[in-house]
């Protein structure tokens, strides 16, 4: 299950919470009068609760579970699960720390979902939505919406939430090396991963050979002929299955690729 799927599945859960008492329900939400009340868990839970208001609910559902998907397969899934972990708890815990900023209850996927629409324009922002509109714009659109009802209601804590929730997930995502057009945003690394490893059949990286003195090693005779195209067609092929392995893991491939995986690995030995 990916986390994607497992936090959706869990805001479903929670309607039927919300149904059977609302009182266990709202110890899920957070406000941060409650974390300085050591009710610390809350911190973590309130991306889950969702309260089954309106047909809207299932819309957002939706909403944070296609954009959630697609930035889980970009990053890969322990990165993904470590960015939801960053953009839940730091945001609201500064914000619990600071003091009496108005606040509303923070709870639902909504944010989450706007906060992947985000990331997900940044590293593709001339995607196609609707009408053709480029993806920045749309991503724009919905943040700026939420910046007007959180200024016009005075809610300051909440706006400095999704702010926070905003640029934390756009500085660690770049520092994987994404979102190559946010030059804005430095990079603390140099994570590249324009640079595609050389892999050995298995999918292990292969580690430069480097002599002692760091000189480059002499070509010869001695080094085996060139690849043909048709093997380097199939090797190709395999570093493709291979790369998406290693970004999303191996539930990520269909039967078919797997199949196929196996198969390539054994005639490239």
């Amino acid at each position: 299950m990916t986390t994607t799927a497992f936090l959706v599945g869990s805001g479903i859960i929670s309607m039927f919470l919300y149904a059977v008492s609302i009182e266990w329900f709202a110890k899920l939400v957070f406000h941060p009068s409650a974390v300085r009340q050591f009710e610390i868990w809350r911190l973590i839970t309130w991306p889950i609760a969702t309260p089954p208001t309106s047909a809207w609910v299932l819309i957002t559902l939706f909403f944070f579970w296609y954009f959630g998907h697609i930035v889980e397969e970009m990053v890969g899934r322990i990165r993904f699960t470590r960015l939801i972990v960053a953009i839940t708890v730091a945001p609201t815990l500064f914000v619990s720390i600071i003091g009496d900023l108005p606040t509303a209850a923070e709870m639902g996927l909504g944010l989450l979902g706007t906060v992947m629409l985000a990331i997900f324009a940044a590293e593709n922002p001339d995607a196609p939505f609707f009408f053709g509109i480029p993806a920045w714009i749309i991503a724009s659109i919905f943040v700026g919406i939420d910046i007007l009802r959180f200024v016009g209601d005075r809610i300051w804590g909440s706006l400095l939430v999704m702010l926070l929730a905003i640029g934390t997930a756009l500085v660690t995502v770049r520092q994987w090396g994404f979102a190559d057009r946010l030059d804005m945003i430095p990079r603390f690394t140099n994570n590249n991963r324009h640079k595609k490893p050389t892999r050995s059949s298995r999918g292990k990286v292969r580690r430069p050979n480097r002599s002692r003195g760091g000189s480059r090693v002499v070509s010869g005779p001695w080094e085996p002929p060139a690849a043909s195209p048709a093997t380097q067609a199939l090797q190709n092929e395999l570093d493709v299955l291979l790369d998406k392995v290693s970004s999303s893991g191996l539930d990520a491939l269909s039967s078919d690729e797997k199949k196929r995986l196996n198969e390539l690995s054994k005639r490239l030995r």
